[in-house]
C-alpha cells in the first residue's frame, strides 16, 4: 500500500488516541518508502545502548541517523536537544536529520544555534510535503540543507525558499527584465499565516511571498543568502532578542546585507494587538491561540491606518511597492 502524508493532514473529528498513534507509525513508513525509492538504504528503529533512534539512511557512502516526529503542537527544543544528545554520542561528523510534520517552534530552533556544534538538519512540514509531491527529491533536498547549514551555521532552510529561488533565476534567464516580485522573511512558521492574512487585506501590484526562517537567530542567514542569489527585494520582520549583544549583531547583520528592516518592538502577536479596538480585544482574549491563531485573528481585525502610523517602517516599505488598503 502506497501511504501519503496527505492523507493524514486533518485527523477525524472523533479520533482516538489509537488514531494518532497510527499517523505517527505511517509517517515513518512513508519516510521509508521515500528513501527506499530514491537508493537511500533506509533501517528502521534500533535501540543501542538502551535508546531509541528511529532510523537511519545513507547518501552514498555517508550515513545519516533520523527522528521522525508528528505531533499536535510544534516542536521544542527538548525534542531536538534529546535528539542531538543520541547524534553526539556517536562516530565524529555524524549528522542526525529530524524530520518533523509539527513543524518547530522558533525557539527551539534558535535553541540548536546557543550550542558549540551544529550536527542537526531540520525537515518541516512544508518540506516534506514538497518531497511527497516530488517537486524536489529527497536526495536535492538533503544536498540543499546541507550545504546552507555548512555555509551559514543554521539547521533549517526552507525548501520552498530553494524552490522559489530556482524558479526566479528561471524566470530571469526565460525573460531578462526586471523583477519587481518580493520576499518578506518572517521568524517562525505560524507567522507566515499572520503575514499572510495581513497582507490580503492591501491591494499589492507586485507578487510578494513569504517564508519562515525558522526562528530569531535565522532571519540574517537566510536574508544575506537570498541576497547572495542575487534576489534583489527582501524585507525581514524582526522581533526582539532578549540578549541585548546577540540582538545588535543580528541588526548589523540584515543592516549589511542591504534588505529593508522592519523591526517591531514587541512579539508579532502583540504588535497586531495593539491595533484592534477594545472590545474585539475583550472578545478574542479567551479564544484558543494554538497554531498562532491569535495573531491571525488580530491580522483580520486590526486597524490599517493606525497600524501604519505607528509602524513607520512597515509603511515604508508597503509605499515602496505602491500598496493600498482594498475597499
Amino acid at each position: 500500500m502506497n501511504l501519503r502524508l496527505n492523507d493524514f493532514l486533518e485527523p477525524p473529528e472523533d479520533a482516538s488516541p489509537a488514531w494518532f498513534q497510527r499517523r505517527g507509525r505511517s509517517f515513518e513508513r512513508v519516510l521509508k518508502q521515500i528513501f527506499e525509492r530514491e537508493g537511500m538504504a533506509p533501517r528502521a528503529s534500533m535501540r543501542p545502548s538502551g535508546e531509541e533512534i528511529d532510523g537511519s539512511f545513507s547518501i552514498g557512502d555517508r550515513f545519516f541517523l533520523l527522528e521522525a516526529k508528528w505531533h499536535t503542537p510544534p516542536m521544542a527544543a527538548s525534542a531536538l536537544y534529546a535528539f542531538k544528545g543520541k547524534v553526539d554520542g556517536k562516530l565524529v561528523g555524524t549528522i542526525g536529520v529530524f524530520f518533523s510534520m509539527s513543524d518547530y517552534s522558533a525557539e527551539a530552533v534558535d535553541a540548536l544555534l546557543y550550542g558549540k556544534e551544529l550536527n542537526l538538519i531540520l525537515f518541516g512540514r512544508q518540506d516534506l510535503l514538497l518531497i511527497e509531491d516530488q517537486k524536489i527529491s529527497m536526495h536535492e533536498a538533503m544536498r540543499v540543507k546541507l550545504r546552507y547549514a555548512a555555509e551559514y551555521g543554521q539547521p533549517f532552510f526552507p525548501l520552498s525558499t530553494h524552490l522559489a529561488e530556482q524558479a526566479r533565476l528561471g524566470a530571469e534567464d526565460a525573460t531578462p527584465k526586471p523583477q519587481h516580485d518580493w520576499t518578506i522573511i518572517v521568524e517562525g512558521v505560524d507567522d507566515v499565516r499572520t503575514i499572510e492574512e495581513l497582507l490580503a487585506r492591501l491591494e499589492i501590484p507586485a507578487k510578494v511571498t513569504v517564508f519562515s526562517a525558522g526562528g530569531q537567530l535565522s532571519v540574517a542567514p537566510l536574508v544575506m543568502h537570498l541576497r547572495r542569489t542575487g534576489n534583489r527585494h527582501v524585507a525581514a520582520i524582526v522581533t526582539p532578542i532578549p540578549d541585548d549583544e546577540m540582538q545588535q549583531e543580528h541588526m548589523q547583520e540584515l543592516q549589511r546585507s542591504g534588505a529593508i528592516l522592519i523591526p517591531l518592538q514587541h512579539s508579532l502577536e502583540d504588535w497586531l494587538g495593539s491595533y484592534v479596538n477594545t472590545n474585539y480585544y475583550n472578545a478574542a482574549y479567551p479564544l484558543t491561540n494554538r497554531a498562532g491563531k491569535m495573531a491571525r485573528r488580530y491580522a483580520r481585525n486590526a486597524d490599517l491606518l493606525q497600524l501604519l502610523a505607528g509602524t513607520p517602517s512597515f509603511a515604508a516599505f508597503l509605499e515602496q511597492l505602491e500598496v493600498r488598503p482594498k475597499e
